[in-house]
């Protein structure tokens, strides 16, 4: 059991809560059972899992924990197997862990090289896009969005937005990050993806003419969200896009980011599913 804070180890996972060092080393933190389970039934590799013996409350509740876990992943008796297990202390687990009550395990994965090309989808295809988005509570409530109102996928055109990765964001999905197909791209690839795949663009902005609810989003179809702050850059005004508005009837003049997608998504899915 590592219970030093000094531990390589563990200096290792606390080094993995800035971007670069995800970036340098293509490996993230995934947190909590459930999370780990989405992760680990998706396709996604785990190099080692922390996990924190007196939150797991004894062998009973390691044991059916791990049971829930592939067998090819755990270490067996004469010590080969993919995964590497290390027990920690509360004091060692708190430092690697972001939320209190989590159920003591931590991992650490590798992060997937998805190719959005090398992916088939529907003929009329349902992409989010988020572009820019500072918080990665907002990030990771929109994947779980995206979950729930049955996007093809999400790509995540990072210049100047949070890192699909960041621990906030795989936290706040709830493992949505893990159900959904994303992708990350850089602004230009994502235009010009839409543009090859024949997608029609959607924009919400408080100043258009047309109420969300008038517009037919059973054909191949992105919706694209800003950030929190400046909205879209005009570089997406330049595109042939169509851009919509979700009535205000208050003084506000806009939702959060996230509220938004959801009224977008859910407006998607009832037209599909009435299609």
């Amino acid at each position: 059991m590592i219970t030093s804070l000094q531990n390589p180890l563990i200096k290792r996972v606390v080094a993995l809560r800035d971007r670069k060092n995800r970036n340098r080393q293509k490996t993230f933190i995934i947190e909590g059972r459930r999370e780990i389970q989405c992760a680990l039934s998706n396709g996604i590799s785990l190099e080692t899992l922390f996990y924190c013996p007196d939150i797991l409350s004894g062998d009973a509740e390691r044991d059916t924990t791990f049971a829930a876990l592939p067998p090819h992943l755990l270490t067996t008796d004469d010590g080969e197997g993919n995964l590497r297990q290390v027990a920690v202390s509360q004091l060692v687990y708190a430092k690697i862990a972001y939320r209190k009550k989590v159920g003591g395990l931590v991992a650490i994965a590798h992060t997937p090289n998805r190719k959005i090309n090398e992916v088939e989808f529907p003929a009329n295809p349902f992409i989010l896009i988020v572009q820019g988005v500072e918080k990665p509570g907002n990030l990771g409530a929109l994947l779980r969005t995206a979950d729930g109102a049955g996007a093809d996928a999400v790509i995540v055109a990072d210049d100047g937005g949070v890192d699909l990765y960041n621990p906030n964001v795989v936290r706040s999905s709830l493992g949505a990050i893990f159900t959904v197909k994303t992708f990350t791209m850089s602004l230009n690839e994502a235009m010009d993806w839409l543009t090859a795949n024949r997608l029609k663009i959607f924009l919400s902005s408080p100043s258009a003419q047309r109420d969300y609810t008038d517009i037919d989003y059973t054909g191949p179809v992105a919706v694209v969200l800003g950030s929190e702050k400046e909205g879209l850059p005009q570089r997406w005004l330049e595109r042939d896009v169509v851009t919509v508005k979700i009535p205000m009837c208050g003084r506000m003049d806009s939702l959060n980011v996230s509220c938004s997608g959801a009224v977008l998504m859910y407006e998607i899915l009832r037209q599909r599913n009435e299609r």
